[in-house]
């Protein structure tokens, strides 16, 4: 199953700012909001997922850690 990754606008915006700010203090150029969008865009299409499911995989690895811990202390509730 191929879902788009949604931001809110606030987000995307913030995206877009972050964008202009990095071009402009690094490689010494001026994005307008439209084509640092457009950039933004790119990005989220082309590493979103594989930012998404490391995330994923992220949790799911503390989550299994902790049902350990949580199983290994109701094994020692049984012994009692």
């Amino acid at each position: 199953m191929s879902r788009k990754i949604d931001l809110t606008s606030e987000q995307h915006d913030a995206l877009v700012l972050q964008a202009q700010h990095y071009c402009r203090k690094n490689l010494d150029l001026d994005l307008e909001q439209f084509d640092a969008a457009f950039l933004v865009d790119f990005f989220i299409e082309q590493i979103g997922k594989q930012v998404y499911n490391r995330a994923i995989d992220d949790a799911k690895s503390h989550l299994e850690q902790h049902f350990e811990v949580l199983a290994d202390r109701l094994y020692e509730l049984e012994k009692y």
